[in-house]
């Protein structure tokens, strides 16, 4: 009877005992372990790298001058998942162009904003731009 167990729990034509073959299911169940633990910590850091990503972005193009048109002037919003990032605006007119970088924290500008990079910084975090929207701080922290 024994033996007929065992070939059932092993298989036939193995020479080890129920002993050994637990041993080896034993370090291969330990392997696994090792390997998910691993993964698991892999999982993590990918996490925390993937929060330091640009995750929302918009960009909105107008006429800044009314000397120049056919929206020449742009402004973008670079955000990563906790709503940090800057705008970025590039100012066109005839004589000259101008480029403005500002810093966000937060969802909240550290510095002054023009209503388009408001628009921009609101279209970024997915919030509608009519006049029952959120407000978005434009101007320290």
């Amino acid at each position: 009877m024994y033996r007929r167990d065992q070939k059932l729990v092993m298989g036939e034509g193995r020479q080890r005992d129920l002993v050994a073959h637990a041993r080896a299911l034993q370090q291969r169940v330990d392997g696994i372990n090792q390997d998910f633990n691993c993964l698991k910590e892999e999982l993590k850091n990918t996490e925390r790298r993937l929060g330091a990503c640009l995750t929302f972005r918009s960009v909105v193009r107008y006429d800044a001058y009314r000397d120049l048109s056919g929206m020449q002037s742009t402004s973008v919003a670079l955000l990563d998942a906790q709503l940090s990032g800057v705008i970025i605006s590039a100012i066109q007119s005839r004589d000259h162009a101008r480029i403005y970088v500002k810093e966000v924290r937060h969802g909240e500008s550290l510095e002054k904003l023009s209503p388009e990079e408001i628009q921009v910084l609101k279209e970024a975090m997915g919030l509608r731009t009519g006049k029952d929207s959120r407000e978005v701080v434009g101007g320290g922290v």
